[in-house]
């Protein structure tokens, strides 16, 4: 059997790799992106390995008109569309709020409405703030620190809110800790420290860190989150409703982090004019410590992070940058 699935921020990163996934598996995708943050280089590359299955609209999700002309045919939606800039939910919180609340309203409306039977959206861990109780797990009282984090903690309150509304589609929120992977964009609005890192030691420049580099994140690599994603969608794994960490469980640090990419990159033969990464001062407010407990997705999702961040690292450098 094959489906048709619905991907919005399908020009972004983790929706480019996404819909990639999808096609190699057979099936079809319809994407939608209005390149406020997606790349059209993503849509390209897609594009390139679809054989005629990738239908790429340029549009916004609150164009509920546009949303819904869409979803015929389809068999899951994935909802990844988002203004993901904390610092930019500060300076125009309307702008957020329309983004990532109206926005998400109007795309799981119109799944709920067509009955398609798995709406799947990105969250966050945002919504739980700066917290010592580690690792995280979903029975945290969240704690959101910004209007972005607020607006997907919203996401979570509002699926649950009107799900009654609309039975025969179950509802999954996947709180993304730190995704990385291919074509994941260095300079913008969610620059990840990965990719950051990896293009400024090709450009001859060193690494920067904020900090003594004793700060530790949970890294997950973007594939495990697709053939999740897979899994959900295709109904593998049974209701799947509610919201869980998607995460690798396990922390490192900046230092270690730094110390595994200048190792790959030299493993590969590339020589790095530098022998130490930059020191800066801390960002105030800056979350020094975060490790997931994924435990729900594994009982209830059969997730396994199966990709760890050395492979991953190894994927990215030999994919997008063919070394």
């Amino acid at each position: 059997m094959t489906r048709t699935w619905f991907i919005t921020g399908s020009a972004g990163f983790i929706g480019s790799n996404l819909a990639s996934s999808i096609l190699a598996g057979g099936d079809s995708v319809v994407g939608l992106d209005n390149f406020s943050t997606g790349k059209r280089d993503n849509v390209s590359r897609v594009m390139a390995q679809a054989d005629g299955r990738y239908r790429f609209v340029e549009g916004d999700i609150c164009d509920r008109a546009t949303v819904a002309g869409l979803l015929e045919g389809v068999d899951a939606v994935i909802h990844l569309a988002a203004q993901g800039s904390v610092q930019k939910s500060f300076a125009d919180v309307g702008h957020n709020n329309r983004q990532n609340i109206d926005g998400f309203v109007s795309v799981l409306s119109a799944t709920g409405e067509k009955g398609i039977p798995r709406f799947i959206y990105a969250s966050s861990c945002a919504v739980y703030g700066d917290t010592d109780q580690l690792p995280i797990r979903e029975i945290l009282c969240p704690n959101p620190l910004s209007p972005y984090a607020s607006s997907k903690l919203m996401n979570d309150l509002l699926s649950r809110n009107l799900e009654h509304l609309y039975a025969g589609t179950c509802i999954t929120g996947l709180r993304f800790f730190n995704i990385f992977g291919p074509w994941q964009d260095p300079y913008g609005d969610y620059a990840a420290v990965i990719p950051r890192w990896i293009d400024r030691c090709l450009s001859g420049e060193r690494p920067i860190i904020f900090g003594d580099g004793s700060a530790t994140r949970d890294f997950c690599y973007v594939g495990n989150v697709c053939d999740l994603v897979v899994r959900i969608g295709e109904g593998r794994v049974g209701e799947a409703r509610g919201v869980f960490n998607v995460a690798s469980g396990k922390a490192i640090s900046l230092n270690d982090l730094c110390g595994a990419i200048i190792d790959a990159l030299q493993a590969r033969g590339v020589k790095l004019c530098f022998e130490a990464p930059e020191y800066q001062p801390w960002h105030e407010g800056d979350i020094i410590h975060s490790l997931a407990g994924i435990d729900l997705a594994q009982q209830e999702l059969g997730f396994e992070p199966v990709v760890d961040l050395h492979v991953g690292i190894a994927r990215i450098l030999a994919e997008q940058y063919a070394l």
